[in-house]
């Protein structure tokens, strides 16, 4: 059995010391920048570890597995190093924070900075309570503050500390699902009457949860809910300096099992209904298909004005605030594009186990947007505990249509997964898109400057006098990020790109570029653009 168990060891390490070579080799053959000779380095100590694990095989079974965990060690880095390391994206995380002061709450933001991230999403409006003391629920007689932070603020330390070393703070709200306390946590406590009720529910005189989840939620249909969440978060906005605000649950829970645990048939729900359609919902069923239909449209309408009601509201206090939303599987990514004007950024949660799930479902939302948004890959792997590899899939894996990704959530983070991020795909620093999208225009073309002259020149991938024409385009498309602004340098640019391609093409055909090369060039390219008319559309420079 231990025979069998070392040879199945030695196996693994011998196809990860493949893989890494594979993937060396594959990235090398598409001028990737990446510090090859350092992998190499790595991979060579590989197979001198595993050579020497062999040899030990049949007399020192313990020494061979040692010298094997070294090598696959090894194998890992290399694999790692070689890795693209964008220098324009979001690289972002959700977290509930637990810190009691801000000696704890920097040492949580130095992991994250030593992972790579430069967003964070801090869950900041949690079951029903605020993490900061709040002026606007304690004049409502709401608790003004979730129990576990009475004595100190969170939000403040966070941001504070954060700036400091250039992570960016989003609030992160639970919207209108205030959580599974058995009373129906703080706000209804106060306020049953705001409760929103399933179908199977509606006589109910007190708050009950959802079936399955446990989850109590807010009634959006009623003004009074809709304004004092609106006033929690125009209070965050205009106390913190947050760099945006993170949408979640922000649409009524729907279930394809039983049309009766449907939401919302509260009182106030169905009497705003019935004076608008006159009639009750309460007296339909879901078969009844047109004037199911009527009704769920109305929710909906409800849910989508609220939406852009904030919208609207954050950017008149603060520009450059973004807004983002992370829906989930259901309705809220079905009707995500019903949000594309009253969002700037959208974060699918493609929570699977595998990366080839993930690229699908972040296409699936991005088809659903009109042009203007960003989209961000919403990814789990820490959460589900899956492992540093997976990890690392999962943030490559739509990275040819996404602007960064977001990590759910850090609470689960392994020093294994935060080394394995900063030395592979986050190994350069980044500038975030959604938040300085100008600035990670002129990152992206920097950065393709700086290929020519490391990468592509050195190994005959470009022909001296093409590079000569390339760079001095990119010097071009520089000198107008500095030039002009909103429209007139969305307009320039586009027209200069539309110019650039077609040159770029004939370089090819002439043989004085190689095609992978025209290929990263264009996808760049197509980057800034989408970079562009996202600046310009949202009002983010």
């Amino acid at each position: 059995m231990a025979d069998q168990e070392t040879a199945r060891c030695l196996e693994q390490v011998t196809t990860r010391i493949a893989s890494a070579k594979r993937m060396i080799e594959n990235n090398w053959d598409r001028y990737i920048n990446a510090p090859y000779d350092l992998a190499r380095l790595h991979l060579a100590r590989a197979d001198q570890l595993l050579e020497e694990a062999r040899q030990l095989a049949s007399t020192d079974m313990e020494g061979c597995r040692s010298k094997a965990t070294l090598a696959s060690t090894e194998a890992w880095e290399g694999y790692l190093l070689s890795l693209p390391s964008r220098v324009a994206e979001a690289r972002g995380v959700w977290y509930r924070p637990v810190e009691k002061n801000h000696e704890e709450v920097g040492r949580t933001l130095d992991r994250m900075l030593a992972a790579g991230f430069n967003e964070l999403y801090l869950e900041t409006w949690l079951w029903g309570y605020t993490i900061y003391p709040s002026h606007t629920a304690m004049v409502k007689g709401i608790e003004a503050q979730h129990p576990a932070f009475r004595g100190y603020d969170p939000l403040e330390a966070f941001v504070k500390e954060g700036e400091s070393r250039g992570i960016a703070v989003h609030a992160w709200l639970d919207g209108f699902m205030v959580g599974v306390d058995t009373t129906g946590g703080p706000v209804l406590r106060a306020y049953p009457e705001w409760s929103a009720l399933s179908h199977r529910q509606a006589h109910s005189e007190k708050p009950l949860p959802q079936q399955g989840t446990g989850y109590f939620w807010l009634d959006l249909t009623n003004p009074s809910v809709r304004k004092y969440l609106l006033d929690i978060v125009i209070e965050i906005v205009s106390t913190y300096r947050v760099a945006g605000i993170n949408l979640d649950f922000m649409r009524f829970p729907h279930t394809d099992e039983d049309w009766q645990d449907t939401y919302c048939f509260s009182l106030y729900a169905r009497e705003a209904f019935q004076r608008e359609h006159h009639w009750d919902p309460l007296e339909i069923s879901s078969e009844q298909r047109e004037l199911w239909t009527i009704w769920t449209k109305w929710l909906e309408q409800q849910e989508d004005e609220f939406v852009s009601h904030l919208y609207k509201e954050m950017k008149r206090i603060s520009p450059n605030l973004i807004v983002s939303a992370a829906p989930e599987p259901g309705a809220e990514s079905t009707k995500i594009g019903n949000w594309s004007q009253h969002v700037d950024v959208v974060i699918p949660q493609a929570y699977y186990a595998t990366a080839p799930e993930v690229r699908p479902s972040v296409l699936l939302h991005k088809k659903e947007l009109m042009p203007g948004n960003l989209v961000y890959s919403g990814i789990y792997p820490m959460y589900a505990q899956l492992g540093a590899q997976e990890t690392i899939e999962q943030v490559l894996a739509a990275q040819d249509i996404d602007m960064g990704t977001v990590i759910f959530a850090f609470g689960q983070a392994t020093d294994e997964t935060i080394r394995a991020l900063r030395l592979g795909p986050w190994r350069n620093a980044a500038i975030s898109t959604g938040m300085y999208p100008l600035r990670a225009i002129q990152a992206l073309l920097e950065a393709v400057k700086t290929d020519m002259k490391h990468v592509y020149l050195p190994r005959l991938a470009v022909h001296e006098q093409a590079a000569l024409v390339i760079i001095a385009r990119l010097d071009v498309f520089l000198d107008a990020l500095q030039r002009h602004e909103g429209e007139e340098l969305t307009i320039t640019l586009d027209e200069k790109i539309a110019e650039f391609k077609p040159l770029l093409l004939q370089h090819q055909v002439d043989g004085m570029i190689h095609p992978v090369v025209v290929e990263q060039l264009t996808n760049t390219l197509t980057d800034v653009q989408e970079l562009l008319h996202y600046a310009q559309m949202k009002q983010v420079k």
